[in-house]
């Protein structure tokens, strides 16, 4: 199997666990919202270390991922163990989840590289649509 057909195996079954647990996307809502929204989140992945990774996702080329383990080291345990418990996933795979999706879900919220200003709920409420169709 090629990198992309991995790639898009991988997107596929995330795409199939959002639109099974919509509560996903309202629980990475709420990540983004306690740390501050897009630029919060990205300021907090970039004093953890992962500058590159996060000054990626709004810039306009390609993301650059982060494992389950960058994101309980980011995001604390707290934050993913309260998503697990909703969504019905152990806390690793939650984490591993929220590192293939907070890439995207950046990415999308900050167009042309620019963060979003304005509400930012509305705008993920948007987002999720593409994984709801």
């Amino acid at each position: 199997m090629s990198f992309f057909e991995s790639l898009k195996a991988v997107a596929a079954q995330a795409v199939e666990l959002v639109q099974n647990n919509p509560q996903v996307v309202s629980g990475i809502q709420k990540i983004i919202e306690e740390n501050g929204g897009v630029s919060g989140i990205v300021a907090k992945f970039k004093e953890k270390g992962f500058s590159e990774a996060a000054s990626s996702w709004v810039g306009t080329g390609d993301n650059v991922s982060i494992g389950a383990d960058d994101v309980l080291k980011v995001l604390g345990n707290d934050s993913v163990k309260d998503l697990a418990s909703k969504v019905g996933l152990d806390t690793d795979a939650t984490a591993g989840l929220v590192g293939n999706l907070l890439p995207l879900v950046i990415d999308k919220l900050s167009p042309d590289g620019k963060e979003p200003g304005g509400d930012i709920a509305s705008q993920l409420s948007s987002l999720a649509s593409l994984f709801t169709k």
